[in-house]
């Protein structure tokens, strides 16, 4: 039996336990839409469901098997366990990542990154990697030093975002990638290395967005990515695109491909808001869209900035 579930923003299989467990701790409703061997129901018409109420403690919870995050934001409140590392993204739309250490475990961040720590956790910064890698995760808008913080015993050590948004885990095997915005990396377990990663194409280098430099996060180990405001990530075919505002990409497999398309007509152009160029993501692969951007943000909130600034005759004082 085929069992599938619209769960957090997306379509996605789960085992007859895992849809039990999860309507069990509140994750799923009865009007949450189901779908068995392909015909829709409701998960309300499964015989012996039972719904509890939404799960809000910071009691560990055995991991369903499904997305940690969507549109509707990460699981939160819930301790995650890894190969890696263990964590808990709590904090609603300003969210933080508390990361659980063991004696020898650690947790590598940019440069003052870290908001606490508990327990006994030496923090060592150093320019990982050597001057040209270091170099190039400058110019990929991180850091020149990153620092890490390892711990001796049992200890906490939390990373918050800079802004409201989202915190997005990827667990990486080795050799496997993320392609992600500039100054999307928030803190990540030791194997985990940054480098860049070029625009291909000019225009989408120049119009998409992103510039023509973004972050590549390579495994293996656990990163943990800040976005702005909420996210939505879709799985591509070969060929299927999704087209979006630019500097609306978080992150993208390295299959997917990005370019950028001119908006058709003129008074599209000039009065439909959305700006010159259009960014086109293309699979195979999975690419997450951010509902904010910094630029964005700042775009909006410049004119009132100005207005409160005393100005004279000449000008701005």
């Amino acid at each position: 039996m085929n069992i599938e579930i619209e769960y957090q923003g997306r379509r996605q299989s789960v085992t007859l336990a895992e849809l039990f467990q999860l309507a069990a701790d509140g994750e799923l409703q009865p009007s949450s839409r189901l779908w068995i061997d392909g015909k829709e129901t409701n998960c309300g018409n499964v015989k012996g469901i039972v719904f509890g109420a939404p799960q809000t403690s910071t009691v560990p919870v055995p991991n369903a098997g499904v997305a940690t995050y969507s549109s509707t934001g990460p699981q939160q409140n819930r301790r995650v366990s890894t190969p890696f590392l263990d964590y808990l993204i709590a904090g609603g739309s300003t969210p933080y990542v508390m990361c659980y250490l063991n004696a020898g475990q650690a947790t590598v961040s940019p440069s003052g990154g870290r908001v606490w720590m508990k327990g006994m956790i030496e923090t060592q910064t150093n320019a990982t990697g050597g001057f040209l890698k270091s170099l190039g995760r400058m110019v990929a808008g991180e850091t020149f030093f990153l620092s890490r913080y390892v711990a001796s015993g049992p200890a906490e050590i939390a990373f918050a975002t800079k802004m409201p948004g989202m915190i997005v885990p990827r667990v990486l095997a080795a050799g496997e990638s993320a392609i992600c915005q500039r100054g999307a990396f928030l803190a990540s377990s030791p194997g985990v290395e940054l480098s860049i990663f070029w625009q291909k194409k000019i225009g989408a280098g120049l119009f998409g967005g992103d510039g023509f430099i973004m972050q590549r996060a390579t495994g293996p180990g656990v990163v943990f990515l800040e976005l702005d405001g909420a996210a939505f990530e879709y799985d591509l075919a070969a060929g299927e695109q999704v087209i979006c505002d630019t500097g609306a990409v978080a992150w993208m497999d390295p299959s997917c491909s990005l370019d950028i398309q001119m908006v058709k007509g003129v008074k599209n152009i000039l009065f439909g808001g959305e700006g010159l160029f259009n960014t086109i993501v293309t699979g195979p692969g999975k690419v997450t869209l951010q509902s904010m951007s910094l630029f964005g943000t700042a775009s909006k909130l410049a004119p009132l900035i100005y207005r409160l600034i005393p100005h004279d005759s000449n000008g701005p004082r």
